[in-house]
Parts: structure tokens; C-alpha cells; sequence
């Protein structure tokens, strides 16, 4: 199997992260989509430790609840891998190139586009149709990652009883899934022909990603998310993570110390600032149309309240959930929508062709 897969259908993400396993099902409804299952499961600690897994057998075991909880018949599911363990290199190429041309291009030229032994890597492309700025050329995106990061969640994920059919990137996923959202959400900033500034605040790291003209254009992984300020504010251990980010969400946050708190939120614009800084000095268009915040640090009040302190633009917690409704079985996840991003993004890569 290559990196991106082997078939077609189903639209059923899985995100397999390092606390929770998050998955979305999505069926065609003329030219959108539906909605029809959601599901998440918590992760035991250390399960997914930077970004590799440490027990497949743990993690199948989720994935089966996983699946329970879905209660689909579907087993045809996209999945991803970290972008820290990928290569993604845009190339322009000749329109005239269709992709059995593409292939044996890249083919040719893969050991000086890919920075790994090419026995221990699996990689793909994907045409992004013609230039912007190059007349009779075309956008090809190569990604590689290394066999065993794709590999062991493939095992997980067949031992589950699912069929991977194409093994993403999460940033890839990301932008697909706000290129699909932002137009009917924020058509404004959408349209703005400046780049959105992504961040993807999740319990284990932050991620810098910035989005414009159908790509990824720059991406930035730094360790320490979420799970820094929970250990900070439970340093005996005695309180369960799910409970802190509970009272954070219901900003009840009178019994914890403010000077931890402030602690992590500079600590947090460190990150996303130096990651701004690093885009800037190899970047054209150095502004942003606005700052869009994903995953569990959107559902923090706290968090982007700070964000707006600091940004120079708008910014917006997005939750896909409020352009597609969820079935009514699932109205309490509505709000956990931020959480959901990435998932929603790879069940629409099934709806777009792939390689065999």
C-alpha cells in the first residue's frame, strides 16, 4: 500500500491522536456532505508517544470501542500520520503530465526529494491542478513518511476490523477540511488573499500551520501542549485531566493558581510567536487575513481570549459542527466540534481519487 492508499469510499475519518482517537462518517448530499456518525475514545497516557505508537495492541483495542460506538457497517477508513514524521515538497509540472507520467517522474527524482533511505519510506503525490503563476504547469505535492509510522497504525487499525484505504498527513487533512468549512462559515477571511494562520492546540504539542491557494505553506510542530498546564496545575497527580479541562472550559478556574495559569499562556504565545516569526522571514506575504484556532485549545475560553490579546487579526474558533449538523444522537458532542478538524478532513480525502 502506498502512503495515500488503494481504493475508493468510504467517507469515514479516523484521527488517531495522542489522547483521543476521533472519528467522523460523512455520506454525499449532491455537492456537500452529511454528517451521519461521530465517536471518540480516550487514550490511555503514553500510548502515542511522539507521535509513535508504543502499544498497537492497546491502541486496536480502542479502535474496536472505536467502532463499537460508531455502530457503522463501514469499514473502508482514512487515516493519517503526524506531519513531524512527514516530507511534504510542492513541484510544478508540465499539464501534459497525467499521473502515470507524474509517478515515474518522481520516481526518478525521489532520492534527491526524499531525505530518507527510500526502503524505509512510503510517499505519494497528489496533483493540485495548474499553477497560479506558472502558465502550462501543474502543483504536484509529494509527501513521504517513514514505513513504520504508517505501518503500525495500519495494524492497528486492520486488527480493529477496518480496511485503510489511504493513510494521510494531519496538516493535509486540516487544510481540507477548512477549505471545505471556512466558505460558509468566514466567506471574508476565506476569500482575504492572505494566508490563514492555523493553530492546532492539542494535549500534547502546538502546531503553526499556515494555509492559502489550496496548500499547506508552512508548518511548525513544537512539544508541550495542553498536558503542560494540567501537570502544572495537578503536580500531586490525584486529578483527572478530562476533570481540569472540564473546569477550564466552564472557566472555573477560581481554585487554580493564576500565576500557573499565566505561566502557560505566555509560555503558549512563545510558541505560536516564534513559529510566526520563522514564517515570516522566508514568506512574501508576512500577514495573515485572520487566526484560526483548532482542537482541544479552541474549546479554552481562556486560551482564545489570550490569542486575541496578542494577534494583530481576527481570530476564530472553528467547529465544523455549525455547518453540518450532527444527528440528533450526537448533539452533545456539538460544542467538541474544534476537536473534530482533523477527522472531518480525512473523511473527505476519501471522496477525492488517489493511487493505487
Amino acid at each position: 500500500m502506498g502512503l495515500f492508499g488503494l481504493g475508493k469510499k468510504p467517507g469515514l475519518g479516523i484521527d488517531i491522536g495522542t489522547d483521543a482517537i476521533k472519528a467522523v462518517e460523512i455520506v454525499s448530499q449532491g455537492d456537500t456532505y452529511e454528517i451521519t456518525r461521530v465517536a471518540e475514545t480516550q487514550l490511555m497516557q503514553n500510548l502515542i508517544t511522539d507521535d509513535e505508537v508504543t502499544d498497537i495492541g492497546k491502541l486496536s483495542k480502542s479502535l474496536k470501542q472505536t467502532k463499537r460506538g460508531l455502530g457503522t457497517r463501514a469499514i473502508d477508513v482514512v487515516s493519517s500520520v503526524s506531519g513531524s514524521q512527514a516530507i511534504s515538497k510542492q513541484l510544478a509540472m508540465s499539464l501534459d503530465l497525467d499521473d502515470e507520467a507524474i509517478a515515474e517522474k518522481i520516481e526518478m527524482e525521489a532520492e534527491a526529494l526524499i531525505p530518507f533511505p527510500l526502503a524505509e519510506v512510503r510517499y505519494d503525490f497528489e496533483s493540485l491542478g495548474e499553477h497560479p503563476t506558472m502558465p502550462g504547469q501543474q502543483r504536484v505535492i509529494v509527501t513521504a513518511t517513514r514505513t513504520v509510522s504508517v505501518d503500525t497504525r495500519v495494524q492497528a487499525l486492520e486488527e480493529a476490523g477496518f480496511k485503510v484505504r489511504i493513510m494521510d498527513v494531519d496538516n493535509q487533512a486540516i487544510l481540507r477540511a477548512c477549505d471545505h468549512v471556512m466558505p460558509h462559515l468566514y466567506p471574508d477571511l476565506y476569500d482575504n488573499k492572505l494566508p490563514l494562520l492555523v493553530l492546532d492546540i492539542s494535549s500534547a504539542a502546538v502546531q503553526t500551520i499556515v494555509i492559502g491557494h489550496g496548500e499547506v505553506m508552512f508548518t511548525r510542530y513544537q512539544s508541550g501542549g495542553l498536558n503542560q498546564l494540567f501537570k502544572a496545575l495537578d503536580n500531586d497527580g490525584e486529578i483527572d485531566h478530562g476533570e481540569l479541562f472540564a473546569k477550564l472550559r466552564a472557566e472555573e478556574d477560581n481554585d487554580f493558581s493564576p500565576l500557573v495559569i499565566q505561566d502557560f499562556l505566555g509560555n503558549l504565545w512563545a510558541k505560536v510567536s516564534r513559529g510566526i516569526q520563522i514564517y515570516r522571514s522566508n514568506a512574501i506575504k508576512k500577514d495573515f487575513a485572520g487566526v484560526i484556532l483548532i482542537n482541544s485549545g479552541a474549546m479554552l475560553p481562556m486560551i482564545a481570549e489570550n490569542i486575541r490579546e496578542q494577534a494583530e487579526y481576527p481570530v476564530i474558533c472553528l467547529n465544523p459542527f455549525e455547518h453540518f449538523p450532527l444527528p440528533s444522537k450526537y448533539q452533545h458532542l456539538q460544542s467538541h466540534g474544534p476537536r473534530f478538524v482533523e477527522a472531518l478532513g480525512l473523511a473527505l480525502r476519501s471522496f477525492t481519487p488517489w493511487h493505487t
